[in-house]
């Protein structure tokens, strides 16, 4: 599926996955919910035989959780070899592990501090070394904000109806102290953000900002 979408959007799809993290979601629906390595392991074969999916003309694998013998993905995605992968999770036993390994990108969800980014970049960056792979070749992101809320200057408007650990973890303020915590993880070699305007469907968050962001780096 993902390789038929990335033709038909003329190979501009990313392609992200996770282990799953919410216990109460996969019972929700009845997925089974096994450990975290189980779960680890799993996405990290999953990647593996996507991947020799995407590149080869009739893919075999065998391992623990997933077997194919001459298996054949057409068509083959536009990008080559293959999309981006962005590898979700930042556990630091496990889960950097298989981000060393497949990752273009990762997602980390959102952290605390900077200081919190840059260790978990330490501990990639160990997980590359060990497997001799060049740690710049995935690109950095981050979340420099849970929810986020922006207004102009005097003009303040807080978050209602939030879990207090919610409303810990989002910022409130103008588009230029969002774009003054951005540059604390540009700084750290940051080329990808993710934002998410807690305000949505409503974009007037997302306008503001965008303007102010436009205006600069014009």
């Amino acid at each position: 599926m993902a390789s038929t979408v990335d033709v038909i959007s003329m190979g501009r799809l990313e392609l992200a996955i996770g282990s799953g993290a919410q216990e109460y979601e996969h019972i929700a629906y009845g997925i089974p919910f096994p450990s975290p390595k189980d779960r680890i392991d799993r996405m990290d074969e999953a990647v593996e035989v996507m991947t020799k999916l995407w590149t080869e003309e009739k893919a075999s694998y065998s391992g623990k959780y997933y077997q194919t013998k001459e298996a054949v993905c057409e068509p083959k995605p536009r990008q080559k070899p293959h999309p981006p992968i962005t590898i979700a999770g930042g556990g630091e036993k496990l889960t950097l592990k298989v981000t060393a390994k497949h990752a273009d990108r990762y997602d980390w969800g959102y952290l605390p501090s900077p200081a919190v980014f840059k260790h978990k970049l330490a501990v990639l960056q160990n997980y590359c070394q060990a497997i001799k792979r060049d740690f710049e070749e995935i690109e950095k992101s981050c979340w420099p904000s849970g929810q986020i809320f922006i207004h102009q200057k005097g003009n303040e408007r807080k978050p209602t109806n939030m879990l207090p650990e919610t409303e810990t973890a989002s910022f409130t303020g103008t588009p230029q102290e969002l774009m003054g915590l951005m540059k604390q993880y540009q700084d750290l070699g940051v080329t990808f953000f993710m934002l998410f305007f807690g305000d949505l469907p409503n974009v007037d968050s997302l306008r503001l900002f965008a303007d102010a962001f436009i205006k600069k780096t014009l």
